[in-house]
């Protein structure tokens, strides 16, 4: 039988290049706001420039991930390495909302004691360094946001949410440039753009959390169902019964299954096509690629269900 690719192939090169050049543009993102943050002394772009370095891990470790992924199943990972991708999806999580606590916590004490973070905010600076970041982070997720849906795992998507809310950072920093350049004496408009950007961090940190939990602890699926594929498994001709039914993801493009299948007398030949057809058709209804039937026997004489 033909080895299945369970996301993987020709479309992980693309995403391979495109975490390489999320790298890439991170590190000059980082160098633009730091050198910006220091010159505007605007709290809202400090954040930001700070959340560039978990930027640069996450991006680091998903690359690392899907790399060693890549290298396939072995004697001592049979599956491969595919819970490395959940495991970097989680980790980018908790860097997320760490950096958004942290900073959120900053911004509301800098808002409620009116006092500027490191003095008046120069908003030339700080436009000067949100411009060409937007310009940048766009690129970026119209890169990845293209690659092939089968291949967007927890670790990608932990990515590319990243990405789209970093957009939506820099608009709030834009938002916040414009409006001290033109009325300078609103000076908690920096403060509130920074509380802003941490509400965005946690936020979107929070459904990586619980997706990467949900593999971890083999939750079934969202969109399956035991009962419907049960029930779609017991209508296959020559099916008398189905039981001790598991469905469980290694990875959000790794869903594996795991089923005893009661069927009539007959031959070995017989059996093996049940097996084939089952497959088949987890497959096409439910887009699970990976499972395994156990074929039991009926006792003699059991009668077979309607048809």
């Amino acid at each position: 039988m033909p080895e299945l690719h369970h996301g993987e192939g020709e479309a992980e090169q693309r995403v391979l290049r495109g975490l390489r050049l999320g790298v890439g543009l991170s590190a000059v993102i980082l160098a633009l706001e730091a050198v910006g943050a220091y010159f505007s002394h605007s709290l809202s772009l400090t954040v930001d420039a700070v959340h560039n370095v978990p930027d640069l891990l996450a991006f680091g470790i998903s690359w690392f991930a899907l790399r060693e992924t890549r290298a396939g199943s072995t004697s001592e990972f049979t599956f491969g390495k595919h819970r490395l991708e959940v495991f970097a999806g989680l980790f980018n999580g908790l860097l997320i909302l760490a950096v958004g606590l942290v900073f959120g916590y900053e911004a509301l004490d800098a808002l409620l004691r009116a006092v500027p973070f490191a003095g008046p905010v120069d908003a030339v600076w700080l436009l000067a360094a949100a411009v060409p970041t937007l310009l940048l982070r766009a690129v970026n997720l119209r890169v990845l946001g293209r690659l092939p849906g089968r291949v967007r795992d927890l670790n990608l998507r932990s990515v590319i949410v990243h990405l789209a809310s970093d957009v939506a950072i820099t608009v709030a920093l834009l938002a916040a440039g414009v409006t001290l350049l033109l009325r300078p004496a609103l000076v908690w408009t920096d403060a509130l753009a920074a509380i802003a950007i941490a509400a965005i961090l946690v936020y979107e940190s929070l459904p990586l959390l619980r997706g990467g939990w949900e593999v971890l602890t083999e939750r079934t699926p969202h969109g399956l169902s035991v009962a419907s594929i049960t029930e779609a498994a017991q209508s296959e001709r020559g099916v008398t019964g189905v039981h001790d039914v598991h469905v469980w993801a290694v990875c959000d493009t790794l869903v594996c299954l795991t089923a005893h299948v009661g069927v009539e007398e007959m031959t070995m030949a017989e059996g093996m096509d049940v097996i084939r057809r089952l497959r088949e058709r987890m497959e096409r209804e439910f887009g699970i690629v990976h499972a395994t039937f156990e074929i039991e026997a009926a006792p003699r004489g059991a009668a077979a269900p309607s048809r």
